[in-house]
C-alpha cells in the first residue's frame, strides 16, 4: 500500500480527477517544489496563467497536476516568492548565506501559497 503525500507537499488526491477533465497544451512555466519532477508552480493554458499543483502518488508517469484558476494578483505575489526563494537557492549554492539569511529562506518556503482550494479549471500530464 502506497504511503500517504508527505504533508510538506502542497498536493491533490488523486480522487480530486474524477470530477475534472483532461486538458492538452499546458506549459509549465516555473516550480517552487520539486521531487523527481515538478510538484508545484506556476503554468499557462490558452494564454492565461494558473497554479498547478501535483497529484499523488508522486512515481506515476508521466506526472499528473490539477490547474487552478488564480487572479492576476496571486500571480504577482507568487511569481515574487519564487524569484526570492530562488536567490536564496542560488546564494547556497554559492556558500554565501549565513545563519540569519538561512532562518529567512526558511520563513519564506513556510510562507508559500496554497492554491489547491482555487477553482480547478482541469488536469493535465508532464
Amino acid at each position: 500500500m502506497p504511503q500517504e503525500p508527505d504533508e510538506d507537499f502542497l498536493m491533490h488526491e488523486e480522487s480530486v480527477l474524477a470530477r475534472l477533465s483532461e486538458l492538452s497544451g499546458v506549459e509549465i512555466l516555473w516550480c517552487d517544489d520539486f521531487y523527481d519532477g515538478d510538484i508545484d508552480g506556476l503554468a499557462r493554458w490558452e494564454g492565461r496563467e494558473f497554479w498547478f499543483a501535483g497529484v499523488y502518488p508522486l512515481d506515476r508517469r508521466p506526472r499528473r497536476y490539477v490547474l487552478h484558476e488564480i487572479r492576476a494578483s496571486d500571480v504577482e505575489a507568487a511569481s515574487a516568492l519564487h524569484r526570492r526563494l530562488g536567490a536564496y537557492a542560488d546564494a547556497a549554492r554559492h556558500g554565501r548565506l549565513d545563519s540569519t539569511q538561512e532562518q529567512a529562506w526558511d520563513q519564506v518556503w513556510a510562507s508559500r501559497p496554497d492554491y489547491r482550494r482555487a477553482p480547478a479549471v482541469g488536469w493535465f500530464t508532464a
